[in-house]
């Protein structure tokens, strides 16, 4: 994920959709950000992301399928949260934005966004080799083990003479 440039995406976003945005990852860490409250490196608040991790039961609670967004209305202006299983766009609207017709290209990008992130982690996935720190640790287990056997002669010896 260290690739894809949030900052960038989120200036694109801006000349895009006239909006201010802010993409976060599943965990609700903001990666990229131009909206104030929302800024880089600081989680977004819980009750909100316990919203996001129970959407399913929700839905279906609900009768639906999945919940895709939600909105949060205020009286200056609107939060569209949009999340799908890797991130969270958080986009901050005017009251007079039509949200319908805003929805589907932003689910569109985040999809499209969720599905390159899949395939960099995916690409980037290297095994690594324990033998050499295993190696070190049963040689130094060995190493403890002739030492206690090296003094506990010495010990028994001290023990010995102070009887």
């Amino acid at each position: 994920m260290e690739d894809i440039d949030f900052d960038e995406l989120i200036a694109q976003l801006k000349s895009e959709l006239n909006t201010e945005c802010a993409i976060a990852n599943k965990y609700g860490i903001v990666l990229g950000t131009l909206i104030k409250e929302f800024s880089k490196g600081k989680i977004v608040p819980n009750h909100i992301l316990d919203f996001i991790n129970n959407s399913n039961e929700i839905a279906s609670e609900l009768g639906l399928q999945k919940i895709d967004f939600f909105t949060l209305a205020s009286e200056k202006q609107n939060y569209l949260f949009s999340f799908s299983n890797k991130l969270i766009l958080i986009s901050k609207l005017d009251l007079s934005v039509n949200i319908s017709k805003l929805m589907p290209g932003i689910k569109l990008f985040l999809d499209k966004l969720e599905t390159k992130i899949i395939e960099k982690e995916l690409k980037t996935f290297t095994l690594f080799d324990f033998t050499p720190d295993i190696e070190k640790i049963e040689n130094t287990l060995k190493d403890e083990e002739n030492k206690e056997k090296k003094y506990s002669i010495i010990k028994d010896l001290i023990k010995y003479i102070s009887n």
